[in-house]
């Protein structure tokens, strides 16, 4: 061991691995400012959970790499003391952090668990590298660099090995299970000339710390930077409610119209770029990914870090720009993010499922971001898809995205003799939405869910012809400008009746009646339909029978997305299929909040779906797999999947044998 060595490798390494980190993480000075240092519980929580708990990575399908990833990640903070404790060995042999001394009971103890992750952090180092050179799933980027990364750790724990065998030799101790790395080590070495030994135990000593300095000043020019950024990115995350977009101020003196260029991005939406891991978790059930759509949110996050770092001093630029109009004019020198950087139909494509999330181990947030981006393009550009032209229209002209007469709105109900809320008394607010209003097929679910709010005795009532579009597709199709105006009047149409509690039939309005209302001063109670029969039933105030239309039939559930996925509804509706007695319900392989989307959220619903294969297939076809040769029912709890999926079963000449109805339905046919 040799202090000046040990010395010059910590203070080499060390200055320039300062050096190149202020270098990378300067440009986050340049991005929009977003208050994420509130709520420190809850931020505290979601890193041991997500971040030190690594409770996404052992998902469906991926149960294996997962806990590989878990072993290693978990030997790197185990080893973490050790590392320690070798640079402190290259000063002085004898050193060890307190109570971790050998012959003692701590210090036995760490060592023993230490030694077990050696090696199993070694065998998930190896089974990595099998996994990217033979087997190569289709989610895991092919590149020199994650090899050249699990070499790097293979090569921490083989030294390690080395150096503690050649100690045990070294101190003539026995091979022990109390120190099964060592043991291996020495056992490996057994009968090799005590000089030779030594000096492998001595070139493993220093070829660690090597790696261990070199790996760390890798890490911030590759992929691996996230080794780094990853748990920050984790304590940064959007706190709930998880499935509200941020408010645009589009009334001030700069007002913001999204995302233009890189620099109109969050710090956080950048630190993002810098933390994703390429583990490729977000495509397994994106919706658009799998049907072959121009969009992974993978692809879109290495995209948007190449762009940071070539645009670095630009960037750093605007960060250290003296006033507001020095930073103008350093940011006219970066591109369009659309079109220039991102293709325009990459903007386009996503469904704002929510899948990319869900899955992210990081907690990247995909939605809000490419939603800025339409934003900017709708607010400012008027460049957007031509059906969203007449959505914008119909719902600004007759407050509904298929443009039929805002007065026709309460024609559903003409002879249900429904109370509205303008004559007062009543508990619950049912707010029908366009849907529910407006389409045919959906308007026989509004009625069954009348039909089951009277047999239950529940007072309620409905805005009838004062309804009008909440503006959901408005929004995430980047049209917050519609949106604004839509919310403010229904949060002061409803305020002004005093409405507390709303039932939606549609995840939409619930998403946004619950979660975005509140940014206009609009707090109301907001419950799905299902929760509300499930909690009638669980009462008492519910006692369906069997239902005669389903009678002997298999059911199947589709989660919605901003259902399951978004507000963590998935229990609720199944409690209310459960109600109905008779009732056999299957399970599909992709459901609750890994369930597959019908392809109709973001506002594509309006949208015509041009490339790839259509996602409601992709969905209708595993119902089919899941209900069998003789099918069945497909029980859902959206208009917009209602839709969506009788449309699949339609185009795939499968209406003898499946059909699509909604859960409320469902319970009223046993009443």
């Amino acid at each position: 061991m040799n202090p000046w060595i040990t010395a010059f490798l910590l203070l080499a390494a060390g200055g320039f691995f300062a050096f190149t980190m202020v270098r990378r993480l300067a440009p986050l000075g340049a991005f929009r400012k977003d208050d994420r240092f509130d709520r420190a519980g809850e931020r505290l929580r979601g890193l041991l959970r997500f971040g030190l708990g690594q409770s996404r990575l052992p998902t469906r399908g991926e149960v294996w790499p997962g806990l590989m990833h878990i072993l290693i990640f978990a030997a790197f903070v185990i080893l973490g003391a050790r590392t320690v404790t070798l640079f402190g060995m290259g000063f002085s042999p004898t050193f060890h952090l307190p109570l971790l001394g050998t012959g003692t009971v701590i210090g036995d103890a760490y060592g023993f668990v230490k030694d077990v992750m050696v090696l199993l952090a070694l065998f998930a180092a190896l089974a990595f590298i099998w996994r990217r050179i033979v087997t190569k799933p289709d989610r895991v980027t092919r590149s020199w660099e994650g090899v050249l990364i699990l070499g790097f750790i293979a090569g921490l724990m083989v030294t390690e090995i080395l150096f503690e065998g050649a100690e045990r030799l070294a101190l003539r101790q026995a091979c022990s299970l109390g120190a099964p790395a060592g043991s291996l080590g020495a056992w490996m070495m057994a009968g090799i000339d005590p000089g030779v030994v030594h000096g492998i135990g001595v070139a493993s000593f220093w070829l660690h710390l090597v790696i261990v300095l070199v790996f760390l000043n890798f890490l911030p020019f590759g992929k691996h930077f996230h080794v780094l950024t990853a748990l920050p990115d984790v304590w940064f995350q959007r706190l709930p409610p998880r499935g509200a977009l941020r408010k645009l101020d589009l009334e001030s003196e700069t007002p913001d119209y999204g995302s233009r260029t890189v620099k109109d991005l969050s710090w956080k939406e950048a630190l993002d770029a810098y933390s994703c891991t390429e583990c490729g978790r977000c495509q397994t059930f994106c919706p658009t990914y799998v049907t072959g759509k121009p969009l992974s949110h993978k692809e879109v996050n290495r995209t948007l870090r190449r762009h940071i770092q070539d645009r670095a001093p630009e960037l750093v630029a605007i960060a250290r720009a003296p006033d507001a109009a020095a930073r103008e004019a350093a940011a006219e020198a970066l591109p369009a993010v659309v079109g220039n950087v991102l293709p325009e139909a990459t903007v386009w494509a996503c469904t704002t499922c929510g899948w990319c999330e869900t899955a992210c181990p990081v907690l990247i947030e995909q939605v809000p971001r490419l939603v800025d981006l339409r934003r900017h393009q709708v607010l400012v550009e008027s460049a957007f898809p031509e059906e969203a032209a007449r959505v914008f229209k119909n719902i600004e002209t007759q407050g509904n995205p298929w443009g039929i007469g805002s007065n026709r709105r309460a024609e559903w109900c003409d002879d249900l003799a429904i109370p509205r809320a303008a004559e007062g008394d009543f508990e619950w607010l049912f707010f029908v939405g366009c849907a529910g209003a407006f389409d045919d097929r959906q308007k026989k679910v509004s009625r069954a869910i009348v039909k089951i709010l009277r047999a239950a005795g529940v007072k309620f009532a409905i805005l009838g012809e004062e309804e009008t579009c909440n503006g959901e597709s408005a929004r995430r199709l980047g049209n917050e400008y519609l949106f604004q105006m839509q919310a403010s009047a229904n949060v002061e149409l409803m305020k002004g009746y005093g409405v507390k509690k709303v039932i939606a039939q549609c995840p939409h309005c619930l998403n946004t009646i619950k979660n975005e209302f509140p940014q206009f001063g609009g707090n109301f109670e907001v419950v799905h339909h299902s929760e509300l029969i499930a909690r009638l039933v669980a009462e008492g105030k519910l006692k369906p029978a069997a239902a005669k239309a389903f009678e002997g039939q298999l059911v199947t559930y589709h989660d919605p997305c901003y259902l399951a996925r978004w507000n963590g509804i998935a229990d609720a509706p199944r409690a209310s299929l459960a109600s109905v007695p008779g009732l056999r319900v299957l399970e599909m392989e992709r459901n609750r909040e890994q369930g597959f989307c019908c392809g109709a959220g973001g506002g594509r619903m309006w949208l015509e779906e041009k490339l790839g294969t259509r996602i409601n297939q992709n969905r209708v076809e595993e119902a089919a797999r899941t209900l069998g040769e003789k099918g069945g029912v497909v029980a859902v709890g959206c208009p917009f999947c209602l839709t969506m999926l009788k449309d699949g079963v339609a185009e795939l000449g499968k209406e003898e044998t499946l059909r699509v109805v909604d859960v409320a339905e469902i319970v009223a046919d046993g009443l």
